[in-house]
């Protein structure tokens, strides 16, 4: 083995593939069609209702701000002490494998995945089994192949819903089997549903209700990324293992964040307001089904919502190389499937300004049409 292969094999992490491209690439004056999210807050003053205020201090928050606890509890019908909060569902994601992986075990994780989920518990786990969400059962996670990978030294089972990347929403008898197997076998069902909003608003039919976890953020269906606001709602010995294990880490949240988080989600005309971007946002939609009607050389893995979708590219295309093709000739960006362990597939994104999505789309149909 070369120096770097054992550098690789003896490693305590791995780095995101996903994130380090994503940072190194999406340098562009606008998202093109790689902002996988409704449009980004830019002001305060956007958003109505208010005056929202950057207060710095504030109560005690060593463990997450008590009224945001208190507000998200309240969403989901939980209790503020099973509510956890941390910076971003990234951050929420890692302390609540943490928590779970506290004296190793085994965890199941879906592919084709978003890569940081996996590499994060790839650093806890002793062991880390991968669950195919195959184009034959429509990207549903297989009971059967669940039932023939968990076991006794299982301690977490990892989804996402919508999954990541092919935007596809998990079948609730589904959602309901997995979280009775993971029960038997004395594991946790964590479901990261950033996306869930998209084609489920009430966060009262989200994998909590169920009995399994849920992550979420105030991220993809709100445009709120500059706040950094993750949570996390779960059995509360779950939440408090998580805030210990954040004690090695950020130690405490930062306050000015969480406090215009709980301001914005406890006014009922900013709530609606992004109610009604999020439904803005989908409705583009639109321009992505005119666009393949157009584009018989792309062919789409059909979403359940939300404003994304993965376009399977014409055999023998390397998703990687199109996709730098496409910026160099066209300046246009998306996603390579390969960076998901979806290769042959590209991810776009249609929620964000439409006169750019639609001549972007335009773009990408000219450069499959011309790539060689």
């Amino acid at each position: 083995m070369t120096r770097s292969e054992l550098d690789q094999a003896y490693a305590l992490w791995r780095g995101s593939s996903i994130q380090e491209w994503a940072k190194s690439t999406l340098t562009g004056p606008t998202p093109s069609l790689a902002r996988s999210a409704v449009p980004m807050v830019k002001s305060l003053s956007e958003i109505p209702g208010g005056p929202y205020k950057a207060n710095i201090t504030g109560k005690n928050a060593y463990y997450g701000h008590p009224e945001l606890k208190a507000r998200i509890a309240q969403l989901y019908d939980a209790s503020p002490e099973e509510v956890l909060l941390a910076q971003g569902a990234s951050q929420v994601n890692f302390l609540i494998a943490g928590a779970l992986l506290e004296h190793g075990g085994e965890a199941i994780v879906e592919s084709p995945v978003y890569e940081p989920i996996v590499r994060g518990i790839e650093m806890l786990a002793d062991k880390v089994k991968v669950l195919k969400r195959k184009p034959t059962h429509g990207f549903q996670p297989g009971l059967q192949d669940l039932k023939s990978l968990i076991s006794r030294d299982t301690k977490l089972v990892w989804l996402t819903n919508l999954h990541n990347p092919t935007q596809v929403e998990l079948d609730t008898e589904v959602l309901r089997e997995c979280v009775e197997m993971c029960r038997d076998a004395g594991a946790a069902l964590v479901v990261d549903e950033v996306y869930l909003n998209f084609t489920r608003p009430d966060f009262r039919s989200h994998a909590f209700t169920y009995g399994g976890i849920s992550v979420n953020s105030l991220d993809k269906t709100w445009g709120l990324d500059s706040l950094r606001v993750g949570w996390a709602v779960a059995p509360s010995e779950i939440v408090d293992r998580a805030y210990k294990f954040n004690n090695l880490m950020g130690v405490t949240q930062p306050y000015v964040t969480e406090d215009l988080a709980n301001q914005i989600l406890r006014d009922d005309s900013a709530v609606e307001w992004f109610k009604l971007r999020r439904n803005t946002s989908c409705g583009q939609f639109s321009l992505l089904t005119s666009f393949l009607k157009r584009t018989p050389e792309l062919e789409l893995l059909p979403p359940s919502g939300g404003v994304n979708a993965c376009l399977k590219l014409p055999e023998g295309l390397d998703d990687r190389r199109f996709v730098e093709a496409l910026w160099k000739v066209k300046q246009v960006r998306v996603f390579p499937g390969s960076l998901f362990e979806l290769p042959g597939y590209i991810r776009v994104s249609v929620g964000c300004d439409p006169v750019e999505t639609r001549l972007h789309l335009g773009e990408l149909g000219d450069m499959i049409r011309e790539y060689r």
